[in-house]
């Protein structure tokens, strides 16, 4: 293909069947959208529901992020931009607090973002492997399961595909809207996580310098000369500056939050421990992410497919592109070892890059082979994402929706709305969130007598958790559950409200004996 070839091409309009991986993944985000926020990485999701509902219920600005855990405090913490649970609170100030909507906001972003791939691997290869790029991304368990999980990760996936496609856009005619909502979409994807600066930003660059993506790849002579000529374009550094700017003063003023309320995601610091030479070097822990990547990213069957499209796509400047933004993510894992490892969420933008890539490939592979055999592979590539789903996901829902439910629905139930607790599960404000309720985060071993006092003079009225269960998904060490369960079995308080079943407890502080 010669570059006039790709001058005349305009892929403006989603290929043939496009309603396809868009239906099929949209349906498999939504289920257990009903579900309360438990399961994989409730924790995080607890955090961004309660932002959400405490932006509905007090009307507080964007700029005044609260959480549960506060203690007797309104909350107020340093964080990310909260775009997501603010765009929430808006449904909820109309209809209520119902967390589906915060759920139904990450599939409505996900549909979005697998018709924008599709539309990107149009641009970059052609329209059968834009196609297949969708369906990859739409069947994949790790986008399924996060793109209705009530955190902003469906939105950055959504603001960085927007990014892509619209510099697109602007590179091929020059529209001046298309470069606003570039930098808007770039800017929204750094604000919501800061590391999209380095794994977007990349192929952004490459996308810039790229003018022909489907044309033959040129020399790194010919793509230094056009980076030269970026550098001297005073347009690429108010692009850049002004997003920076927008990014710094946010993270500045959530820094000033945390300092003022003593609350903090933990972003900064000794605390924050987010890198680790050690786990970069251990073999293990590649091996680890890789075992993760290839099964819930990638299904194990995507894996030769991407192998395919890296080859091919390494030929054409779309191909760079796509390859850019994988490197980039790279270089992220390497610089957050320790969270990439603890939180796989830090490989969902793998699935923004790799999905095209794996189209490329299926339409190379899938134009020498029957289609009986095609289908045969796609089917088997949806029956092990749904197996992966049911297993490591839904399961997880369900079990801990039993567990935990009942207590949060007893304190809702006959604790007043403004009722402080305690909730002894360690960092884990899940159960506050389950609630709607605020309070103190504690673990089992801080359970004494004189900061029980401390707590009730704060304000505390109950101790919640369980007898099972550190956190809602960490198992009690024996020794401390028996310290627990003589605790309440100690407790002269008829108001006890302890559930045989799934062993959790409501305990009013002051039916506590005053030493034990």
């Amino acid at each position: 293909m010669t570059s006039s070839d790709v001058t005349h091409t305009r892929p403006c309009q989603a290929p043939a069947g496009s309603w396809s991986p868009i239906t099929l993944g949209v349906v498999l985000r939504l289920v257990n959208l009903w579900m309360p926020v438990l399961g994989i990485h409730s924790w995080r999701q607890a955090d961004t529901a309660a932002m959400a509902r405490h932006f509905a219920l007090s009307d507080t600005p964007i700029w005044l992020p609260q959480i549960d855990w506060g203690g007797a405090s309104p909350g107020h913490v340093e964080s990310e931009f909260p775009l997501f649970p603010f765009l929430t609170s808006q449904f909820y100030q109309l209809f209520g607090v119902h967390e589906w909507m915060g759920r139904g906001l990450s599939v409505i972003c996900s549909g979005i973002t697998i018709w924008l791939v599709i539309r990107l691997g149009r641009r970059w290869f052609n329209p059968a492997a834009g196609w297949w790029g969708g369906m990859a991304l739409a069947v994949a368990p790790l986008g399924v399961y996060y793109g209705r999980a009530f955190q902003a990760e469906a939105l950055l996936l959504l603001c960085a595909a927007g990014a892509l496609e619209a510099h697109s856009v602007w590179v091929e005619r020059r529209a001046a809207w298309a470069l606003a909502l570039s930098w808007l979409c770039f800017t929204a994807a750094a604000l919501i996580k800061v590391i999209p600066v380095l794994w977007l930003g990349l192929p952004l660059l490459l996308l810039q310098l790229t003018p022909f993506p489907q044309a033959p790849a040129e020399s790194p002579r010919r793509m230094l000369q056009r980076l030269l000529r970026l550098l001297l374009n005073p347009w690429f550094w108010i692009y850049a500056a002004t997003a920076m700017a927008v990014t710094s003063a946010w993270y500045l003023h959530a820094y000033q939050l945390g300092e003022t309320s003593g609350l903090t995601f933990g972003f900064w610091g000794e605390d924050s421990d987010r890198s680790n030479i050690d786990l970069v070097l251990n073999l293990t822990s590649w091996v680890n992410l890789a075992i993760r990547v290839g099964l819930r990213a990638r299904v194990v069957v995507g894996i030769p497919f991407l192998v395919i499209g890296a080859v091919r796509g390494w030929k054409v400047g779309g191909g760079r592109i796509a390859l850019g933004g994988i490197f980039g993510l790279m270089l992220c894992t390497v610089a957050t070892m320790r969270s990439s490892t603890v939180h796989e969420y830090y490989q969902l933008p793998l699935l923004l890059f790799s999905s095209t890539l794996i189209g490329l490939g299926w339409q190379s592979w899938q134009s020498k082979q029957g289609r009986r055999l095609v289908r045969t592979l796609l089917s088997i590539s949806l029956i092990i994402s749904v197996l992966v789903l049911s297993l490591d996901y839904w399961s997880v829902d369900m079990r801990q929706r039993n567990i935990w439910m009942p207590l949060a629905e007893t304190i809702r139930r006959e604790l007043p709305v403004d009722a402080r607790i305690v909730s002894v599960t360690g960092p884990d404000p899940t159960l506050l969130n389950l609630a709607r309720r605020q309070g103190w985060l504690i673990s089992s071993t801080q359970l004494t007598p004189k900061l029980i006092k401390e707590l009730q003079e704060a304000g505390a009225s109950h101790l919640a958790g369980s007898f099972y269960w550190e956190e809602t998904f960490r198992e009690l060490p024996k020794s401390q559950r028996e310290t627990i369960e003589h605790l309440a079995h100690i407790s002269i308080s008829p108001k006890n409200w302890i559930e045989q079943l799934n062993q959790t407890y409501l305990l009013p502080i002051d039916g506590l004996p005053k030493d034990f």
